[in-house]
């Protein structure tokens, strides 16, 4: 198999393959099961290590949930492979939700509680 120049990196003498995104794998949403939110974070994104805590979640049609805390943050993937998705569990209305973080945007998953209803 062939690959293209913009698919591989040298780390220490090492030809390295930049990876796909991991949607489909790890509970990871694939593509067409996302929807896109934006989300006021403390502080600002480091591509290497993911994502600042969220803090405001803005839904597409304007309504706006605060982030009460967040429950955990795993990671999937490596930000030096170019396939970095982090995902969130944080509390909303005090309801356990799961946000998701990749490539610099956040998505939630279609049918998780939180795009099936309204908090």
């Amino acid at each position: 198999m062939v690959y293209s120049i913009e698919h591989t990196f040298v780390l220490w003498g090492a030809v390295l393959f930049k990876k796909h995104s991991l949607a489909g794998t790890c509970g990871i949403p694939v593509e067409e099961r996302r929807i896109y939110i934006d989300v006021d974070t403390k502080g600002s994104v480091n591509f290497n290590h993911g994502p600042a805590d969220p803090r405001v979640i803005h839904w597409p049609d304007g309504r706006s949930w605060t982030v009460e805390s967040i429950y955990d943050r795993r990671e999937y993937g490596r930000a030096i492979f170019g396939n970095l998705c982090v995902e969130v569990g944080v509390c909303i209305a005090k309801q356990r939700k799961t946000i998701w973080w990749e490539g610099g945007r956040w998505f939630v998953a279609k049918g998780s509680g939180m795009a099936a209803t309204a908090i």
